[in-house]
């Protein structure tokens, strides 16, 4: 990735909660650089803070100190530059989807002909077009996750943060989703960070690793994850001989009692 620049600079962020009688460090000091373009995911034991690193980012939570920034400046609160995607699509089902792709033009009041257009690019490109006046309740959980994404892409973000985004769809549906979502991504260029609990999912997407220790977290290690392939994608990379070597090594970094 050397030769794409520093979109996202995360430098030395804390958390703490404030408890009736104490305090409770979450984060103790997390700094990484992401490049554009790049997908990370992050890893780490069961409530060591991957998720509440996602928040903050997002804007939707406090940091108690630190800085983030995108594209050398510095982002307080919500930013228009992040998409965030749930692990919950989030559709409303009174809405068509058309209707729910638009919502967050229509939230930030940018719905116009020039984004109205983009969005009917991306159906059309990512073959959701025919679906467009159909209601969530008509869909699958693999095309309901796609429709997610496609309205996260349609404010246009810099930044896409992905939380356990695949988690409640079934293994065979998720390894479809999947494959399409890096595909998708790829294609438009984002740049991805992903909190998983799914080490394969994480090996199988991403550039870089990052793993958390446990709580309060730091960055325990990051592996760069290299396939050395003129195409991939995550189902390919599944069957590379050198997937299992960098399993066996995040599964020993998760290993909090080794």
């Amino acid at each position: 990735m050397s030769n794409k620049h520093e979109i996202l600079k995360i430098e030395n962020i804390r958390k703490i909660y404030q408890a009736k009688n104490d305090e409770l460090e979450a984060l103790k000091s997390i700094n990484l650089k992401v490049n554009e373009g790049e997908f990370v995911s992050i890893i780490g034991p069961s409530g060591c803070g991957k998720s509440t690193l996602l928040s903050i980012i997002a804007g939707l939570e406090e940091k108690t100190s630190g800085k983030i920034y995108i594209d050398n400046e510095e982002i307080v609160g919500v930013s228009r530059k992040i998409g965030y995607m749930l692990q919950k699509d989030s559709l409303l089902e009174w809405r068509s989807i058309y209707q729910n792709i638009m919502i967050g033009l229509e939230i930030q009041g940018i719905k116009n002909k020039e984004n109205e257009k983009y969005v009917k690019d991306l159906l059309k490109k990512y073959n959701i077009y025919d679906f467009r006046n159909k209601y969530p309740s008509q869909l699958s959980g693999g095309m309901r996750q796609r429709v997610a994404l496609i309205r996260t892409l349609a404010i246009r973000p810099q930044i896409l943060l992905l939380d356990e985004a695949f988690s409640a769809l079934d293994y065979q549906t998720r390894m479809l989703v999947i494959k399409d979502v890096y595909r998708i991504l790829k294609n438009e260029n984002k740049t991805v960070l992903m909190v998983t609990h799914d080490i394969s999912e994480a090996i199988s997407m991403s550039d870089r690793v990052v793993v958390l220790s446990n709580r309060p977290s730091v960055i325990k290690k990051i592996y760069d994850i290299n396939f050395d392939m003129e195409s991939r994608d995550p189902m390919n990379c599944r069957e590379n001989p050198k997937f299992s070597k960098y399993y066996e090594n995040l599964w020993k970094e998760l290993d909090i009692n080794a």
